[in-house]
């Protein structure tokens, strides 16, 4: 039987900003639909800009999450840089296609070995940062663009704009924004949620399979191994844990 050891792979700063993405993210999916569908459900104005200030709120936080995220990918540690995100070279490239393979065989047979990121894992997280960081901007806009009005017009505001957008309504410069912004939130907003379920269910995948311990090391920064495992990874792990906790 296999011993598993705990071995340092993430750093407290990108635990921190996982999670404040995370969280984020998980409160923002809710309060989207809530305004999204607010007419529908013949919910009171008042209750409709309430909702939208909080989302607005945590919105500023995701995009504070997203921003931190993309400076730390070039000033972090080594296991959260872009060349570590990136599949780039072609140990890791190859060790990707080793993953898909292993994908779809159904999770069976030995796991490719990767000491922090798995390259295909990579990939989505880039697209993440990519679509966090238009979602951040489009929401942003969207609030600086139309928050006089919203500010002073109860019903008026990016709320009513966006349920008159579901209604099939063609937004105009009156809404303070372009139409297209809106479909670019909306069609973030979906893109994320995808990646949230996908997200959910490769982890819990992985950890059943593998017994990495993956969920638990965005808590403690520690991925188990076993003695073979470790042994295949020493110089990557010599070289990628010189970090603090």
């Amino acid at each position: 039987m296999s011993v598993y050891r705990p071995i340092f792979v993430w750093t407290r700063a990108q635990r921190v900003i996982h999670w404040t993405i995370a969280l984020s993210v998980l409160l923002l999916i809710p309060l989207g639909l809530f305004i999204l569908f607010s007419e529908f459900l013949h919910i009171p104005e008042e209750s409709t800009d309430l909702v939208m200030d909080t989302h607005v709120a945590i919105g500023f936080v995701f995009g504070a999450g997203i921003a931190s995220r993309l400076i730390y990918l070039f000033f972090g540690s080594k296991t959260s840089n872009w060349r570590d995100v990136a599949p780039l070279n072609k140990k890791q490239r190859e060790l990707g296609i080793a993953t898909m393979r292993y994908y779809l065989s159904g999770f069976k047979g030995k796991a490719p070995i990767y000491f922090s990121h798995n390259p295909l894992a990579g990939l989505a997280d880039i697209a993440l940062f990519t679509f966090g960081f238009t979602q951040a901007l489009s929401g942003l806009s969207m609030f600086f663009l139309h928050g006089e009005e919203h500010a002073h017009t109860h019903g008026e505001g990016a709320a009513h704009a966006i349920n008159a957008l579901a209604n099939g309504a063609a937004q105009t410069s009156a809404e303070g924004f372009p139409e297209w912004v809106l479909w670019l939130h909306l069609i973030g907003a979906a893109v994320i949620i995808g990646f949230m379920l996908a997200h959910f269910a490769a982890l819990a995948l992985h950890d059943v399979v593998e017994r990495r311990g993956l969920v638990s090391s965005m808590i403690s920064g520690r991925k188990f191994f076993d003695e073979e495992e470790i042994k295949e990874l020493s110089e990557e792990i010599k070289e990628k844990t010189d970090q603090q906790l």
